[in-house]
């Protein structure tokens, strides 16, 4: 083979890489043609990139295989990553992502409620800085759902305080966004042209603002309440099994398992709506799974191993002491 031959073999090789940055060129060329007088010749150059673009990607495919250096950054970017102290610092940061948009929407509110004072006449104006309250109240419930830290069963029943109250806090203050945005439009549509209605307006989208709150969070202490009976209930069960005789034991493990059923219920209740598919459960599905074999093990272990409950009840304790705080007979 010839110098030249030699010389020449690359770009033999790898010429075709040039349709793809050529036909992006011709792309976003023809796009900025498109109000002028030459926007025939600018349609051509866009569809013309876009043919080179799909035809020049296949030989542009592996280019990347011999690069070794970042795919060693990468795995160890990857291991870094999944080691528990990166990933706890990134649940810390979820959860301040969504400490900040909850201030943010009351603070938004707050700011629109300034802004209609000063302007009362100009409230269709605002309909626009009202449509974040319209999306608040549809996201960010689901925002805190997606914000809370992924945790093994032990750590999250240490901090199932935190999970239960921010998924209150954030449904409370989604329904009080969505309320104050109807508000606004009824303001915009009717009070503006008949100012006699301000007053039941107000009174009546302020009533359903606190029946609202107050629903929720009676809900709230009333399962609460109702949990830490049921896990009373059945830590007593598990205490009787323990000091059975033989021919009772098959009879107060299946009171057990009965007492379990009731727990079990509860924490797959919704803490912060009755409609499950936009609620937050008591706690997240897989731990619920996660405890019943925990508690399933150990009823079948008692009464021969004396110490095969002994983590069912602390873990069982935790869950009783998040209630506790919240524990209202009359809710």
């Amino acid at each position: 083979m010839s110098n030249w031959e030699r010389a020449l073999a690359p770009v033999r090789a790898h010429w075709r890489r040039i349709f793809f940055p050529t036909g992006f060129v011709l792309n976003v060329w023809g796009n900025t043609l498109y109000d002028t007088p030459h926007r025939g010749l600018g349609l051509a150059m866009f569809l013309c990139g876009l043919a080179l673009v799909f035809t020049g990607q296949r030989p542009w495919r592996g280019f990347t295989d011999n690069w070794h250096t970042p795919k060693r950054l990468a795995r160890q970017a990857s291991r870094a990553w999944n080691e528990p102290a990166w990933q706890r610092r990134w649940g810390y940061l979820k959860l301040t992502v969504w400490g900040v948009a909850v201030f943010a929407v009351v603070r938004h509110s707050w700011g629109l409620l300034a802004d209609i004072e000063r302007e009362p006449d100009r409230a269709a104006a605002h309909l626009a800085s009202a449509q974040v309250l319209m999306a608040a109240w549809v996201l960010l419930p689901l925002w805190g759902q997606a914000a809370e830290p992924d945790l093994s069963t032990d750590e999250l029943l240490e901090r199932l305080s935190g999970r239960v109250w921010r998924a209150m806090l954030a449904r409370t203050v989604a329904n009080a966004a969505g309320i104050y945005f109807a508000a606004i439009v009824v303001h915009a549509y009717v009070v503006t042209t008949r100012p006699s209605l301000v007053v039941p307006v107000a009174v009546t989208l302020g009533g359903a603002a606190v029946a609202a709150g107050h629903k929720g969070w009676a809900r709230l202490r009333k399962l609460s309440t109702q949990l830490h009976r049921n896990i009373c209930t059945l830590e007593r069960d598990l205490a009787l099994i323990d000091g059975s005789e033989a021919e009772k034991t098959c009879e107060r493990q299946d009171s057990a398992r009965r007492s379990w059923d009731a727990v079990r219920l509860d924490l797959q209740t919704p803490v912060d709506t009755g409609y499950t598919p936009i609620g937050t459960l008591f706690l997240p599905v897989e731990v619920t799974n996660d405890l019943h074999q925990r508690v399933e093990q150990a009823i079948q272990a008692l009464p021969a191993d004396k110490s095969a409950a002994m983590e069912v009840l602390s873990n069982l304790g935790k869950i009783r002491d998040a209630c506790s705080g919240r524990i209202d007979s009359v809710a």
